[in-house]
């Protein structure tokens, strides 16, 4: 088991490495830079200034070994757009809100998902499977700014129960969550479908039942159990993914969170925040699917045994 964790810390390693060259490389690569995206001209003696000042004036290589040498010292820089403090200290506030919305759209979407995919397995092409289904396909396929928008025309703006924007207050809270749960709850119901039915298929499931065991052991006891993997699996990266903030969700609700701040660095080229934003994202991305893998090679040793071999 160290060993196949020592491999995917490798693989982990060697992909954050080959992520933040591209991001860089992409970034640099777009036309214009950090004084191009305001109003206000700026002449080339105060721009050369500028630039030797942030040390973009010298080669690609030379800044991007330089900014990955600060990353591993925990030295993300300083955002341009607020010299006064640090990328860490300015993203430290931006977590909140997308870990608190997306958290929870993801934790209240999940179970509701999982409930809704067992009525579907177990109602099989019956009127509850076909609802649940197109439920499912309607949540992944809708954009998430269509959902987002619905919501408010809905109870926003028609029915006047719930305010439109979705921070600071818990009551705020309400419509984009419900926004962030929509993918999580149609995911999860897709997912508990296919691995139930997957499951209720096996042959291990029809020699329970000719041994008398009732429907509802084999269901909450066996099938359920064996049908966990995927769902398991699957949680960590779907949370990094939703916590970590929809630039359409919180701009929709105006939520002062990442995916407002990514915005705003694309916009006035902010080469450091932009970079950290993106390369905070991936790295949280790497480890959630690392500490899937390993939940994955812990319930099913056979990965460890394919690795091993």
């Amino acid at each position: 088991m160290l060993g196949y964790i020592l491999r995917r810390l490798v693989s982990v390693a060697v992909t954050f490495i080959v992520v933040s060259l591209i991001i860089f490389l992409m970034m640099h690569s777009i036309p214009g830079g950090p004084f191009d995206a305001n109003d206000m001209p700026v002449s080339e003696a105060v721009r050369a200034k500028l630039m030797a000042q942030l040390g973009l004036d010298q080669p690609l290589y030379v800044q991007y070994f330089r900014y990955m040498w600060g990353v591993l010292h925990f030295d993300f820089g300083v955002p341009y757009q607020s010299p006064g403090e640090t990328v860490l200290q300015l993203l430290s506030r931006a977590w909140v809100p997308s870990l608190v919305l997306g958290g929870l759209g993801v934790l209240i979407g999940a179970p509701l998902g999982i409930l809704l995919g067992m009525a579907a397995a177990l109602n099989r092409n019956s009127w509850i499977d076909y609802i649940a289904s197109a439920l499912a396909t309607l949540g992944l396929t809708v954009p998430v700014f269509v959902t987002s928008m619905l919501l408010i025309l809905i109870f926003a703006v028609w029915l006047n129960w719930l305010p439109a924007s979705g921070w600071p207050d818990p009551e705020r809270w309400i419509l984009p969550v419900a926004a962030y749960a929509a993918i999580p709850l149609a995911t999860y119901a897709r997912y508990t479908r296919a691995a139930m039915l997957d499951t209720m298929s096996r042959q291990f499931v029809t020699v329970l039942r000719a041994k008398g065991l009732s429907e509802r052991r084999i269901i909450f006891q066996h099938v359920l159990r064996n049908s966990a993997i995927p769902l398991v699996t699957v949680f960590l990266p779907m949370f990094i993914g939703t916590a970590t903030g929809s630039i359409f969700v919180e701009a929709m609700f105006r939520v002062p969170g990442l995916g407002a701040y990514f915005v705003s660095s694309i916009e006035v080229r902010d080469y450091p925040l932009e970079m950290a934003l993106m390369l905070m994202i991936t790295f949280m991305y790497c480890i959630a699917y690392l500490l899937s893998d390993v939940v994955y090679a812990l319930i099913n040793p056979r990965i460890r045994i394919g690795g091993a071999e």
